[in-house]
């Protein structure tokens, strides 16, 4: 399921982060949490962890779209591929014609 990690005092910049529960260990009380960007699933507490229920269509996306691919640009609904695309062309055209900004 999908949780939102929070109160998270060893690495703050956790808190307010989506993942994934991926596995349970009941010999340390703990939950494997994958996020996406993290090479591991982080052992969490349930005291750490919240139904993120809105958010499991975003987690889901964010954990299969970690890494590029052909595959998950289509995971990307239609209006955010053109935005993308819109975006990487002003990018081109502000380098291109840099320095046109540099005065």
């Amino acid at each position: 399921s999908t949780v939102a990690i929070h109160s998270l005092v060893s690495r703050p910049s956790m808190n307010g982060k989506v993942g994934v529960v991926v596995s349970a260990n009941a010999s340390t009380a703990r939950f494997g949490v994958r996020v996406a960007g993290e090479a591991k699933a982080l052992a969490l507490r349930p005291a750490n962890l919240q139904p993120a229920a809105e958010a499991v269509a975003v987690g889901r996306l964010v954990l299969k779209a970690a890494e590029w691919s052909p595959q998950s640009h289509e995971l990307f609904p239609t209006a955010a591929r053109k935005r993308a695309v819109e975006v990487m062309r002003l990018g081109y055209l502000i380098a291109w014609d840099e320095e046109r900004f540099d005065s």
